[in-house]
């Protein structure tokens, strides 16, 4: 009986603590995709007017500042990583969802991460 009580709480501790890593991790998804796009949106305008359009380089500064804002006002506890370069936005968030059921178990929380990737595309949509 103690046995299978035991693998009864081991599952149980997979469904419930796995269910909430999981919504955690697509809460971070959503989070770095949105911050990312927010990024890629910040265009040194005077390169883009100036080529006609055919030239989309992302304002380095703007575009890094508009990603911090965005993870900023979503309040998720996270760490973020925010790389620009003139051509792409990285942003690499990782947090940790503390377990109910696997804290029995020894482990106390489940690390979390999820990355994102953004570029301006130029010309004619």
């Amino acid at each position: 009986v103690i046995g299978l009580a035991l693998v009864v709480f081991a599952i149980a501790g997979l469904a419930v603590d796995g269910t909430r890593a999981f919504l955690f991790r697509r809460s971070l998804q959503n989070s770095a995709d949105a911050a990312a796009l927010a990024a890629a949106a910040e265009l040194d305008r005077a390169a883009y007017y100036s080529s006609g359009g055919q030239t989309a380089v992302l304002e380095e500064d703007a575009a890094r500042a508009a990603a911090s804002k965005w993870l900023e006002l979503r309040g998720l506890p996270l760490t973020a990583q925010v790389a620009v370069t003139p051509t792409r936005v990285e942003i690499v968030l990782r947090g940790r969802v503390p377990t109910t059921f696997l804290g029995l178990a020894g482990i106390a929380e489940i690390p979390v991460a999820a990355r994102a990737y953004a570029a301006p595309i130029a010309g004619n949509p």
